[in-house]
């Protein structure tokens, strides 16, 4: 029988770290955020006056904020 290999043991840190970070396909990638409940409303608001999905107004923030 042979051993099981050592694993290494992650920080409860390190573990939401890459949960949220696992690729789907290609270019796409899968992260997980918290926002204040104020803040996710105010996207849910963009996004119905818009009728833009939350995930399509939360990308424009975040490309806005990276361009700035």
């Amino acid at each position: 029988m042979k051993a099981k290999p050592t694993r290494k043991e992650l920080t409860p840190k390190e573990q939401v770290i890459k949960e949220a970070m696992k690729i789907d396909s290609g270019e796409t990638v899968t992260m997980t955020f918290k926002v204040p409940k104020e803040l996710q409303q105010g996207y849910k608001m963009n996004a119905l006056k818009k009728g833009e999905t939350m995930t399509e107004i939360f990308i424009k923030h975040m490309k806005e904020c990276l361009n700035n």
